[in-house]
C-alpha cells in the first residue's frame, strides 16, 4: 500500500498527531512527508485510519504505486 498527500492538504496535523509513526511535518517545503515509502503490514490500519481521519480527504491510499514516475509528492 502506497499514501500520498494530495495538494489540498491544510496542513492541519491530525494526521502527526494522530500517526507519527506514518507523517511529519517538512517545514521547509511548509508541507506533510509520508514517513514510509510502502506500508508495511504492522502499521495498514493505521494508514486506513488515517485517510479517514483527515480534515479534508488530502490522505489517499492505493494498493499500486501511484509515484512510479518518480515525482515527488510534497
Amino acid at each position: 500500500m502506497k499514501i500520498r498527500i494530495d495538494n489540498y492538504c491544510i496542513r492541519c496535523g491530525i494526521c502527526i498527531d494522530l500517526y507519527p509513526e506514518l507523517y511529519v511535518r517538512n517545514f521547509e517545503k511548509d508541507c506533510i512527508d509520508v514517513l514510509v515509502d510502502t506500508v508495511p503490514d504492522e502499521l495498514r490500519q493505521q494508514a486506513i485510519n488515517s485517510a479517514r481521519d483527515c480534515a479534508v480527504t488530502a490522505i489517499k491510499l492505493r494498493e499500486w504505486d501511484i509515484n512510479a514516475g518518480g515525482e515527488k509528492i510534497c
